[in-house]
C-alpha cells in the first residue's frame, strides 16, 4: 500500500492533485485540491483511488548523451 504525505502532489481520476490534509481516524481519507478554470476544486478520497506522480517515483536515466569530453563540433577563434 502506498503512503501519501501532506502537500504531495498525486493523480486521482486523471487528474493532478495536492493533498492538503488526512482524516486521522478510519476510514482514512485525503482531503484533495486542485484549480481548474472554474476555481478550485476540493475532493476526499481514499488512499486506494490515488497513485503517486511517477516521475517522482520512477527512476529515468537522463544522462545518456553525456560523453564526458567537449563536443568536437565547437571551433574556438
Amino acid at each position: 500500500m502506498a503512503t501519501f504525505s501532506t502537500g504531495e502532489e498525486v493523480l486521482y481520476q486523471g487528474e493532478r492533485y495536492v493533498i492538503s490534509t488526512s482524516s486521522p481516524r478510519p476510514p482514512y481519507q485525503f482531503r484533495l485540491l486542485t484549480t481548474t478554470p472554474e476555481g478550485a476544486r476540493v475532493v476526499w478520497a481514499a488512499a486506494s483511488e490515488l497513485t503517486k506522480m511517477e516521475r517522482y517515483t520512477r527512476p529515468i536515466n537522463d544522462t545518456t548523451r553525456i560523453t564526458g569530453s567537449a563536443p568536437t563540433t565547437a571551433k574556438h577563434h
